[in-house]
């Protein structure tokens, strides 16, 4: 509902600005044929909100650290795999051949 809401609000906000006749769509000014927007965007990154991309940066190894604890702890009834057993398997114990009557209709 929250996220429904917000969406609208942001929706509404697109609309009144283009109502009011603002610059929504102004051109940039154009830039030489050296200009790299990846090194004005690390410019950035790292200078100015350096603080935020560390946090950033702590907050998903913090849920890829989570994500994988959660996946690896032992639980009642888990299936698991038992690779020595796999292998030592013969063809013989697996498959098992049947011979069958022809049926006709």
């Amino acid at each position: 509902m929250l996220v429904a809401a917000i969406t609208i609000g942001e929706l509404l906000s697109v609309i009144w600005l283009r109502s009011q006749g603002l610059p929504v769509l102004a051109q940039p000014a154009p830039h030489g044929p050296n200009y790299s927007n990846a090194k004005e965007l690390g410019a950035v990154l790292y200078t100015e909100y350096v603080y935020a991309f560390e946090l950033a940066g702590f907050v998903l190894l913090l849920a890829i650290v989570a994500a994988i604890m959660l996946t690896l702890r032992h639980r009642e009834g888990l299936k698991v795999q038992d690779i020595s057993e796999q292998v030592s398997v013969r063809a013989e114990d697996r498959i098992t051949l049947v011979s069958m009557d022809a049926e006709s209709e």
